[in-house]
């Protein structure tokens, strides 16, 4: 609830109260068939129908003095005063669908430790309900359901097991196409009113490869990289930065998509060896080390210069004893060794403050970890 306004030129108190609620039933079926179409080659192919009905309701009441004693300047005045702070709004809403997802992927033993394989996949982001503060009826009247969002994934790549499987190496290509894209909108026919619809297309494409090796019984090494390109396709009616004076709404379409980073990349390994009997049990030492990379990104849909995320690095630190039966594992470790400055989300508002999430700093504990 809002703290009761005083308006000084009419002395009249007005309050605002809003209250929203929703239901949601799903219900679903699938089915998976897998065809060995030659000794090599595989088709695996999957359907699943989701049927799901959402309803709910927005309700804010609006009240205060009477406006009778005042003149007729001094009401409209007080009125327009009242409706900045909120005015009486109640509509309901319900929604039901069904949507058919699946996917078909055909994969081909190249070789014994070569599999190749391409996918595509058709799924779905079901609706919902948009319990806001929207008008629903007359000239300037939104629609409070969201549409579902249908996507469309293709990925081809190699999964391969060297040295007895004691490396492996895999790399994958991707493209996903995502229509009816849930997000929010400004929408200058209802007076610049900003709400969450389908408003936009969507794509992300790219590569990914990792590898992880373990050339001796007491060493083990991983690396993986990720390189994303997803943007907006279409999206004409954006909310523009809070940078951008004057314009009600900004075309964000074939710019980046917020947190995505272009690039992300990991890597790490762990050394062991044997300790003998320790506390009744066989045990290990170990220690082991993680890096982890982020290029730059956004935090927010408007895509503000005040959401910027710089690129990033992380590593982190473990050394520790435990049992080779997994009775107990005493582990000391380090995070963000290196004690970097990041964030996690950065935003600005309009009273020009400029606020952040910043990640956890240097930081050192102890895990005790034990099972009977």
């Amino acid at each position: 609830m809002r703290r009761p306004f005083l308006d000084p030129d009419c002395h009249s108190r007005w309050t605002t109260q809003k209250g929203a609620a929703h239901v949601t039933d799903s219900y679903a079926a699938f089915a998976q068939t897998i065809w060995h179409i030659t000794d090599a080659v595989d088709l695996t192919t999957g359907l699943r129908y989701t049927y799901e009905t959402k309803s709910g309701y927005f309700d804010q009441d609006a009240t205060g003095a009477s406006l009778a004693g005042l003149t007729a300047a001094q009401q409209a005045a007080a009125r327009a005063i009242r409706t900045r702070y909120g005015v009486r709004n109640f509509y309901t809403a319900r929604t039901e669908a069904g949507r058919l997802s699946g996917q078909a992927t055909l994969s081909w033993k190249v070789a014994a430790p070569v599999l190749a394989y391409a996918t595509y996949a058709r799924g779905n982001k079901f609706g919902g309900l948009n319990l806001a503060n929207i008008t629903t009826t007359g000239q300037f009247a939104a629609n409070p359901v969201i549409r579902p969002e249908t996507i469309d994934s293709y990925e081809v790549g190699t999964k391969t097991t060297w040295a007895d499987g004691r490396i492996t190496a895999n790399v994958a290509a991707f493209w996903t196409d995502v229509k009816d894209y849930q997000t929010t909108i400004v929408d200058v026919e209802r007076n610049g009113v900003s709400f969450f619809t389908n408003a936009a297309k969507v794509r992300t494409r790219g590569f990914e490869a990792d590898l992880r090796a373990a050339p001796t019984r007491w060493l083990t090494l991983y690396g993986s990289g990720t390189y994303d390109d997803a943007r907006y396709i279409s999206y004409a009616n954006a909310p523009c930065p809070i940078e951008i004076t004057g314009r009600t709404l900004c075309d964000l379409s074939g710019q980046r998509l917020p947190g995505v980073s272009r690039w992300a990349a990991s890597a790490g390994g762990e050394v062991r060896a044997p300790l003998g009997v320790n506390f009744g049990h066989d045990a290990e030492v170990y220690a082991g080390s993680d890096y982890s990379y982020r290029s730059a990104t956004n935090s927010t849909a408007s895509l503000s210069r005040y959401s910027d995320i710089p690129a990033y690095a992380l590593v982190n630190l473990r050394f520790g004893i435990r049992a080779d039966d997994g009775r107990y594992d005493i582990q000391f470790w380090g995070r963000n060794i290196a004690n970097s400055t990041y964030y996690l989300s950065r935003a600005a508002n309009n009273t020009g403050a400029v606020t952040a999430t910043l990640g956890d700093p240097r930081t050192y504990g102890l895990t005790l970890r034990t099972k009977w």
